[in-house]
């Protein structure tokens, strides 16, 4: 579509859809969430300016108004639904923090709750499951097995360090508490994550990296590591500084403890998979027969 969204261009499309006679709630449901999809995928070409390490959307023409176009050529039934209402959402801005894109949205998506997700959720409330302990592993430990080694905090004020638990190939969380105050940090490398948020997205530099915070986390790279620090309490300015600051990897490791790691994390993660998957042993009946 040109830049000024001329509807005599597609004349032919328009026709069609006014000709069509959809009658079916569903049908008229998929036609929208696909022409959304075509929106939101950039057929309607928004100008994107890029400042400061974000990426600000100036639409000239709001997913918005097509969305609301494309509800009176296809029915005006749906739109009056809040199902429809509710799926309209425009991006406000793009952050990239390594490899964790934040995305600022004017509001939140409309919970969609499915049957399979109900029955597994009635399923799990059926039956007591207990998980496994997770293995209690030093920073070097962890290091060890995962093969990589990232960076963690060497000073975490009155915090006293708790575990690493490993996540996958590529990431760890590092966890640390004072009484009932808990600090967690997930830290990552390579593949792609992403949060959307309906809050202000702010930033500042700090220990001079450029921090973001976003839905109470606060997120940041640090070399090819991208570190999330989950808090219930925020710390002041000071002290979070100097928690980025102190930000190290530990000795580095040798060849023959990198391939050792990669040869048996696939075994640890898989077998960690199906203790936590299994369900719990039912409890015995000690009565004398």
């Amino acid at each position: 579509m040109s830049k000024k969204h001329n509807w005599e261009d597609c004349r032919d499309a328009v026709d069609l859809l006014k000709k069509s006679e959809i009658e079916r709630t569903l049908a008229k449901e998929r036609i929208y969430k696909r022409l959304l999809q075509k929106i939101e995928a950039g057929e309607v070409q928004p100008q994107d300016l890029k400042k400061d390490g974000m990426t600000m959307m100036k639409r000239k023409w709001k997913t918005a108004t097509a969305a609301a176009v494309a509800l009176m050529l296809i029915g005006g039934a749906l739109s009056t639904t809040s199902y429809a209402q509710g799926m309209i959402q425009s991006i406000l801005a793009r952050f990239q923090v390594g490899n964790m894109e934040i995305v600022q949205v004017d509001k939140e998506r409309p919970a969609v709750e499915s049957h399979e997700s109900v029955d597994q959720e009635k399923a799990a409330e059926s039956r007591e499951v207990e998980l496994p302990a997770q293995p209690k592993l030093s920073l070097e430990e962890a290091r060890t097995t995962i093969g990589i080694n990232f960076p963690a905090p060497t000073w975490m004020a009155d915090f006293a360090y708790v575990n690493t638990v490993i996540h996958g190939k590529s990431m760890v969380e590092v966890q640390y508490s004072q009484g009932e105050k808990t600090v967690n940090f997930l830290i990552s490398q390579g593949g792609e994550n992403g949060i959307e948020t309906t809050g202000q997205v702010k930033t500042e530099v700090l220990a001079g990296k450029k921090v973001y915070y976003a839905n109470g986390i606060v997120i940041w790279e640090d070399e090819d590591f991208t570190v999330e620090m989950y808090a219930r309490e925020d710390f002041d300015t000071a002290t979070l500084e100097t928690i980025i600051k102190s930000f190290a990897v530990g000795k580095p490791l040798t060849q023959q403890q990198i391939d050792h790691a990669k040869a048996n994390l696939d075994s640890v993660i898989q077998t960690e998979r199906a203790r936590q998957a299994a369900p719990a042993a039912p409890a015995r009946d000690e009565r004398k027969q």
